[in-house]
């Protein structure tokens, strides 16, 4: 749980029974049972830029189908920091009004068909799949059809939750690998004067080159090595405004040497802008 005794609220993905329903739980703890949802990842970094009081809960990367292109793209672009993490285990299970073979559609959220697609190609190959709002919308919609020959892919939670799946499950953990894990971030409102604490874990941040030039990511990665800096991420999204320009991601493990290493990308004319220094929450 965090330690933002002042927080009132919690804003995150929705509707409620969602995944990152759990994750915004699970920082919340038994302090904070406020939890607001949005129909948008964008919508949550807009909503706790407006209060600092609120925290919000973004979906960052799965460890199977990669960034969340949205969030990434959310924190680029709202005055806020991070200020944790946590991981929650991701597992699906399939229900269907007709035996496998019968089925000819399917809802799914795009998400969740990423990290499904194996186990979909080989048993529903000639099945349509619908896009959902959600996970807990697939279901909805799945008991909706209720007198056809469609499916849903849902969280396994749902299922043992609503008895009203239960004589539906055709089959648990369907998504393609067993560790199938969703980080999330813990966002709020930049504070005035912001300072990252690299003595905490992790640090995140983006990089903008003012150039295009030979070796600028060389020159990049150089620095880091040399202050002998461990990244755990390194990632490129496009400049929205900019075609074939680039900005990277990077999350990066802390140590004495991070700041002067910060410092030395300047020297450079490398810009860069840190998210926040953060530890783990952990779901113990």
């Amino acid at each position: 749980m965090t330690s933002e005794t002042s927080i009132k609220k919690i804003i995150t993905l929705g509707p409620k029974g969602t995944f990152s329903n759990q994750a915004a739980s699970l920082v919340g703890g038994k302090s904070i049972k406020n939890i607001q949802y949005t129909t948008t990842i964008p919508q949550i970094a807009r909503e706790v830029v407006k209060d600092q009081n609120v925290l919000g809960v973004l979906p960052i990367e799965n460890s199977t189908s990669g960034m969340v292109g949205q969030a990434q793209d959310s924190l680029v672009d709202s005055d806020v920091v991070i200020i944790n993490e946590l991981q929650i285990d991701i597992h699906f299970s399939l229900v269907s009004h007709v035996p496998l073979s019968e089925v000819r559609q399917f809802f799914c959220h795009s998400e969740a068909f990423n990290q499904t697609m194996v186990f979909t190609a080989e048993h529903m190959p000639d099945a349509n799949v619908v896009f959902s709002n959600s996970n807990i919308h697939s279901g909805e919609l799945f008991l909706e059809r209720d007198q056809e020959p469609v499916a849903a892919i849902i969280p396994k939670a749902l299922v043992s939750s609503e008895r009203v799946f239960e004589s539906k499950l055709i089959a648990s953990g369907v998504q393609d690998y067993e560790q199938n894990i969703t980080r999330f971030v813990v966002i709020k409102k930049k504070p005035e004067n912001f300072q990252p604490d690299f003595s905490r874990y992790k640090t995140s941040l983006f990089i903008e080159f003012k150039e295009d030039r030979h070796s600028l990511l060389f020159e990049l990665l150089r620095e880091f090595h040399v202050f002998g800096i461990n990244l755990c991420r390194l990632e490129s999204r496009p400049l929205k405004n900019t075609p074939w320009r680039y900005r990277f991601f990077i999350d990066l493990i802390n140590n004495h040497r991070v700041k002067t290493c910060l410092k030395e990308l300047q020297k450079l004319d490398i810009g860069h802008r840190v998210f926040g220094s953060y530890d783990r929450i952990s779901d113990s």
